[in-house]
């Protein structure tokens, strides 16, 4: 796919570098000898938290987000945001391409803190597709030339989506989305919004957003 940046492999990877203990990261989840993925502190600081959740082994955000690898990772995203973000929720994001600002070919995904005004803000346009288990809408995005919303086709949400293998029947719609609608490059996201009655963030309407169709934004 045109997005993907050159990867020169895992010996080249910061990311492996961390994960092999040959580089210093602060961690979350450390790597452990059954570990798929594992979780340290972003050392850039746009956000409150900004945290890393990573493959323990190299391969690309496409790769990534089409395994079965997806599901530990999106676990492990929800644990971390209702460690460090329950109150103020927190976002999921991953960046594909160079149009979404994405700067490490090993996949990842990113748990920032606070949750995202462009998808409390967005409009439904119409309905792309219901297909199998899950529906594709296309909305209206701030700041996005093209964006669709994947949910469930049984309502759910954000978080028992993102803590089960619905997760992967998303990421899948959205990266046949994409090919259609955003082949240079686009970013995954999901909101985690607060509750405000005392319960943990992600009680909000589970849904991925894609959003794509030329140069985005950064994601804070």
């Amino acid at each position: 796919m045109s997005y993907e940046l050159p990867d020169s492999g895992f010996e080249d990877c910061i990311f492996c570098k961390i994960v092999s203990g040959d580089a210093e990261a602060s961690w979350e989840s450390r790597p452990t000898g059954d570990s798929r993925v594992v979780c340290f502190h972003n050392r850039l600081k746009w956000a409150r938290v900004m945290l890393l959740i990573i493959p323990a082994t190299h391969m690309s955000q496409t790769e990534l987000w089409e395994s079965d690898v997806l599901a530990d990772a999106a676990r492990l995203t929800v644990e971390m945001g209702d460690k460090h973000c329950g109150d103020e929720g927190y976002r999921a994001i991953s960046n594909f391409g160079l149009q979404a600002h994405q700067s490490q070919p090993h996949g990842h995904i990113h748990v920032v803190s606070g949750i995202s005004r462009q998808i409390q803000s967005a409009r439904r346009i119409y309905r792309i597709s219901d297909v199998d288990s899950v529906n594709v809408d296309e909305f209206e995005v701030e700041d996005s030339p093209f964006a669709a919303g994947i949910s469930p086709a049984e309502p759910t949400t954000q978080r028992e989506m993102w803590q089960s293998g619905q997760i992967l029947d998303a990421s899948r719609a959205a990266l046949d989305t994409s090919k259609q609608h955003s082949p240079n490059g686009f970013r995954l996201m999901s909101s985690f919004e607060p509750s405000g009655l005392g319960n943990l963030a992600g009680e909000n309407q589970a849904s991925l957003f894609l959003l794509g169709g030329g140069q985005l934004g950064l994601y804070v």
